[in-house]
């Protein structure tokens, strides 16, 4: 599939899925920032601290999509810049952060060919974004466009469990997304989108308890997320089976 093709059936996929979200807006709760969002969202674990006083950093959001991560970011205190291919996830970030009464600057991109200056940022962020990119075009993008010393974050599925695999390609689940051109990582794919940053880390999550899944969003298995904990430490091995892993990286 050439480039452009995967633009195609990328922004038909997610102008689809914005449609039917606009209805679904809602103005956050008092104190509902990034911070409290990301200490409660396994997805996120570790980013909240690693990011910081998000206070006036200049921040990039990668694929925002529905615009709920962006939003958060802005209600945090950063300068928020976002972009999506898609031009319905585009305005309904928008919508989004007006009636949450932020400011977010969300433009039309692929990101592969990111539209700004080099080291334009102090943080670039992406919640399931990187599998959705051609490697080899875009992987040079996120260091360029990040300052010297500043940070990089993402959270990826991960793309080594065949069973996990199978059950992504073929069995239903609520709230079960297209599967569109997206390649979950392997850490040969973390490596190369990190290859030039001085620091990178990755902290897998979710091997048991990626059973939550299956109960849609929002659901909570502590037990398990407690035996994640401990198999995680005492067999490393494990890691490569889990279902997600988030990304750390200064440049």
């Amino acid at each position: 599939m050439s480039l452009q093709e995967r633009y195609e059936t990328e922004k038909a996929k997610w102008d689809d899925i914005a449609e039917k979200q606009f209805e679904k807006l809602r103005v956050l709760g008092p104190g509902e920032d990034f911070h409290q969002h990301a200490m409660r969202e396994i997805l996120l674990t570790g980013v909240s601290e690693f990011l910081g006083d998000l206070r006036g950093k200049r921040v990039l959001e990668m694929g925002c999509g529905a615009g709920l991560m962006s939003t958060l970011l802005a209600k945090s205190g950063a300068h928020v810049t976002s972009f999506d291919l898609s031009s319905l996830s585009v305005r309904l970030s928008k919508q989004r952060a007006k009636i949450n009464q932020v400011d977010i600057d969300p433009l039309i991109s692929a990101g592969e060919y990111l539209p700004f200056a080099d080291e334009s940022f102090e943080i670039v962020f992406g919640k399931s974004i990187l599998h959705h990119l051609d490697i080899p075009t875009g992987k040079g993008e996120v260091y360029r466009v990040l300052r010297k010393g500043n940070k990089a974050v993402f959270m990826e599925p991960m793309g080594m469990n065949p069973a996990l695999t199978f059950m992504r390609q073929y069995m239903p689940y609520r709230h079960k997304g297209e599967v569109g051109v997206d390649q979950p990582l392997t850490y040969k794919d973390m490596d190369a989108w990190t290859h030039n940053f001085q620091f990178r880390e990755y902290k897998e999550v979710q091997f048991l308890s990626m059973i939550e899944r299956a109960f849609g969003w929002g659901r909570r298995f502590p037990v398990l997320r407690k035996l994640d904990d401990y198999l995680l430490k005492k067999i490393p091995m494990l890691r490569r089976f889990c279902r997600y892993v988030v990304i750390f990286a200064i440049k």
